[in-house]
């Protein structure tokens, strides 16, 4: 029986183009896609058959992880807590370290070639907290200022720990800001906020953000997974950053839109999002009511973040090719078909 390629997370946003492309390649037959009992497996192409090919599995559930990488003989790890809403840092450890922890040992068991890890740039901080972060390479020293960022390190060092000790082959992924279809979280807000003609941009636009398009990230992945002579962490980020001014006039063109022309001081916008974010906890106790804007975002709309991708290049060959402009244009054609704006 031919071994397995398997993907944790694969129903996902990122998970599903890494699906898309391992179909293209020619490996539909092979590939094992290990979805969350609670998350619909959207997005999933016709050559992937649910019965046979999908399984249930929640990646704190030792036993289950264990069963499922059975025949695995290459595994992606995207299966995650990604949002900034945990109520305790135990919510984050379960899923994102212990979580890490299950997939690696079930690895080991099972005699996988290599493990694809992704982790995220929040091992550096966030530019909200830590300032404006520039030019950040794989050496640069992470920085703990939410409880995601802190989880993200400590899997990286269940993975580094694997390798060490039990000669685990492996590649850890940092992605800058991922944006393109189906992403359903801050990208699709800022959509909407343009579309609706609900954004104001906050300060003068000119603070450079680092974006990477969907298709430019999983073509990176593939290439650490192929990489037989390098095992390490890769930062995967677009060609260069973008002025957040540019990145709101691009959205709004790929859908139709104006480039938003209002302008919010940064003080007030701060103290907006101070005052929703007291209330969103007054009224925890009775609803869970996320508000559109916290001070967190408030703050990283006004910082400049740049990544260094030369380790990605010299080692891999990666090359992202998609510029915000273009990604932009598809990112937004595709939210127009879907009637989600």
């Amino acid at each position: 029986m031919a071994k397995k390629i398997a993907i944790t997370g694969a129903a996902g946003f990122i998970g599903s183009h890494l699906v898309d492309e391992l179909v293209a390649a020619g490996h539909a037959r092979r590939l094992l896609l290990l979805a969350a009992p609670w998350q619909p497996p959207r997005f999933l192409p016709d050559s992937i058959d649910p019965a046979q090919q999908v399984r249930r599995v929640d990646i704190r559930d030792r036993r289950s992880v264990t069963r499922a990488l059975s025949q695995a003989d290459e595994v992606y790890h995207l299966a995650a807590k990604i949002d900034f809403n945990g109520r305790s840092y135990a919510e984050y450890y379960h899923h994102n370290v212990a979580g890490t922890a299950n997939v690696v040992r079930a690895a080991i068991k099972h005699g996988v070639r290599k493990v694809v890890v992704y982790s995220s740039i929040g091992v550096y901080g966030m530019p909200a907290d830590t300032g404006d972060l520039v030019k950040v390479n794989e050496s640069h020293p992470p920085a703990f200022t939410n409880w995601y960022g802190r989880s993200k390190w400590e899997a990286e060092e269940v993975v580094r720990r694997a390798h060490r000790e039990n000669g685990l082959k492996y590649a850890i992924i940092r992605p800058a800001s991922v944006y393109g279809p189906r992403e359903v979280g801050p990208t699709l807000g800022l959509y909407r906020a343009i579309h609706r003609g609900r954004f104001a941009m906050v300060g003068d636009g000119r603070n450079q953000m680092h974006y990477v398009f969907v298709k430019d990230l999983v073509k990176g992945t593939l290439q650490a997974a192929a990489s037989r002579r390098h095992t390490g962490e890769y930062i995967l980020a677009g060609a260069r950053p973008t002025p957040f001014a540019k990145v709101a006039a691009d959205i709004a063109a790929s859908i139709g839109r104006p480039p938003p022309a209002r302008r919010l001081p940064y003080p007030v916008a701060l103290g907006m999002a101070v005052g929703l974010q007291a209330v969103s906890g007054l009224l925890r106790p009775v609803i869970e009511w996320q508000p559109p804007l916290f001070p967190s975002r408030v703050r990283t709309m006004v910082t400049s973040y740049s990544y260094n991708i030369s380790r990605a290049r010299r080692e891999l060959g990666y090359r992202p090719r998609t510029s915000f402009q273009a990604g932009a244009r598809q990112t937004g054609r595709w939210y127009l078909d879907q009637g989600w704006l």
